[in-house]
């Protein structure tokens, strides 16, 4: 059985998502984040408990508080902001 490989599994589910966002509407184009927010906030915490998911989303906050921008192709690196 293959090993997953966790981060080209992400790269090319934001492929797809990236993809999906070009195809919505107009009018729903710009509310994109804000809903892939949402979700993505859902399943974090459903994966790791409301606990972790703050603690995450708060390495977040730091990282883009700090002016850094996510990148669209890449993992953001959060590890950085656990010290």
């Amino acid at each position: 059985m293959r090993e997953p490989d966790r981060l080209a599994d992400l790269k090319r589910a934001m492929e797809l998502l990236t993809d999906a966002v070009e195809q919505l509407p107009d009018s729903c184009r710009d509310l994109a984040g804000n809903a892939l927010l949402n979700i993505a906030a859902e399943a974090v915490a459903h994966d790791v408990g409301c606990v972790e998911a703050g603690r995450i989303f708060s390495r977040l906050g730091d990282f883009l508080g700090q002016g850094h921008r996510p990148p669209s192709s890449s993992a953001l690196p959060l590890s950085g902001f656990d010290a």
